[in-house]
């Protein structure tokens, strides 16, 4: 789905068309690589033969999908070569670019090119992800059929019966039954001495079972030694019910994804924590999921081990561990700054919004209270001549609506977006989104008579219901045009 300027409670931002017709010139080209990446690497496209015109544009395709079924996107503005990089899908499969003919609006798919195929599949970690370099890799295990650090200074050494196994369409991955199995590597940050202020280390795993507390990697004491005091990546009962990175600094320091472990039984699913000038961070599929304001990094330079599923205190991972990375970087996956430009998106996967607070600490925080009534209708939408200003109505096109539990203390931030639609909405119907369904539906005006003015037959008005005490908030996204 093409990405576009946020309306968040009540903003929107403008999509520029421009119209034009197929210049002469070379045939066009189309070529990607690499040709089989893991989900969030990215991925370079090199075009050429590009009729010219500003909305030229090139996209990303599931195999065999039409060409209203775009991914990721991209304007040529006018280059007529040149060299774009995309970000690949989270879901795994084949996949392909397409490039096409300026777009004229709705229905203009005039597709000129193809590129050759590239596959999403679980593989290790790059190196290279996000602009790190190899230097930065402290250590790195592919687990294709031995515990080998890829950088020759940390080998693994395995333990109670974990073993190595390989899933059709996964790379191998470390199999352990959550019973004494694991991966010792010992310090990773000595020999030689590396940055303990800042770091990541990130791993896909595949879990079987999520008991009460399990650890997919933890640095400390060695196994069975009942102390660990450095970074910790699992569950822990004592801090939260979900999936946490944590730092020990003379007590926990606790960054909480918010997602239940029982969430990530049967399925691969990447995960990544970090430390650094931004605190702390736990990422889960390229999206950031939660934070912590700590920025004292590693405290003890001297730890024993880096244990791989489990810990010091014996708490096991059961299921597949696949490729693991640590790095003397914070690592990230996607820019969380606003320069104030109309080219917005993600900030770590919760929406960015033209006008709201998204500094570091405080993402998406509108300056505007929501709606205060024991019950009420928050209108979302913004008038047609000037959309970055608040207004009642939206102009007809497809939407896709984000829903999320509102962060405490928080107005219009949620660290649990979720993306419905796309959904149409006609000039002068009046909409009403049910957040708890995740549904949306045409409404009478006469059922909210009362509380709207008449919709005109140009634009269309959306509402959702809520009360004071409703834990939800909502960004609405134009959808219909790339």
């Amino acid at each position: 789905m093409k990405r576009r300027p946020f309306l968040c409670a009540a903003v929107m931002a403008v999509f520029f068309i421009a119209v034009a017709s197929l210049g002469a010139g070379q045939p066009p080209t189309l070529s990607a690589s690499p040709s089989a990446v893991n989900p969030a690497d990215e991925i370079t496209v090199v075009y050429s033969g590009a009729p010219g015109f500003d909305t030229d544009w090139i996209a990303i395709y599931r195999i065999d999908e039409a060409n209203e079924r775009y991914g990721e996107w991209s304007y040529l503005r006018g280059e007529k070569s040149g060299t774009l990089t995309f970000t690949a899908p989270q879901e795994l499969g084949d996949y392909e670019f397409r490039m096409f003919e300026n777009w004229a609006g709705s229905g203009s798919y005039e597709e000129i090119a193809r590129s050759n195929p590239v596959s999403v599949v679980l593989r290790e970690p790059s190196p290279a992800a996000n602009g790190e370099i190899e230097e930065n890799v402290v250590a790195r295990y592919h687990f294709d059929g031995d515990a080998d650090d890829a950088t020759g200074r940390h080998p693994g050494e395995l333990f109670g019966d974990a073993s190595f196994v390989a899933e059709e369409g996964s790379a191998p991955a470390l199999k352990l039954d959550g019973s004494g199995d694991y991966v010792r590597v010992g310090n990773v940050h000595q020999d030689p001495t590396r940055d303990l202020s800042q770091g990541s280390i990130e791993m896909w795993v595949k879990l079987e079972s999520a008991p009460t507390n399990f650890v997919l990697a933890a640095s400390g004491r060695e196994y069975g030694g009942s102390f660990d005091d450095g970074f910790y990546l699992g569950t822990h009962s004592s801090y939260s019910k979900n999936l946490v990175f944590m730092i020990w600094a003379g007590g926990w320091k606790v960054a909480d994804s918010g997602i239940p472990p029982e969430d990530l039984i049967g399925e691969w699913r990447h995960v990544m924590g970090t430390w650094g000038p931004r605190g702390l961070e736990i990422w889960v599929d390229g999206i950031l999921r939660g934070t912590k304001p700590h920025t004292g990094g590693l405290p003890n330079p001297n730890y024993a081990t880096v244990l791989i599923g489990t810990d010091s205190w014996r708490w096991d991972t059961h299921g597949l561990i696949g490729g693991v990375a640590i790095y003397d970087v914070q690592k990230f996956f996607s820019d969380e700054s606003i320069d104030g430009s109309e080219e917005m998106g993600h900030v770590g996967g919760r929406p960015k919004c033209a006008d709201f607070d998204c500094r570091d600490g405080a993402p998406c925080q509108s300056f505007d209270p929501l709606p205060e009534d024991v019950v009420d209708y928050a209108d979302l939408g913004a008038t047609s001549p000037e959309r970055k200003t608040a207004g009642p109505l939206l102009d007809p096109g497809t939407y896709m609506i984000w829903s999320g539990k509102r962060v405490s203390g928080y107005i219009g931030v949620s660290d649990d977006w979720k993306a419905y639609g796309p959904f149409t909405l006609k000039g002068g119907t009046s909409y009403l989104f049910d957040v708890y369904e995740g549904t949306l539906k045409a409404v009478a005006p006469e059922e909210l008579s009362s509380m709207l003015d008449q919709v005109g037959p140009s634009q269309a008005r959306l509402w959702y219901q809520r009360s004071a005490a409703d834990p939800y908030v909502l960004c609405v996204e134009m959808a219909d045009a790339p």
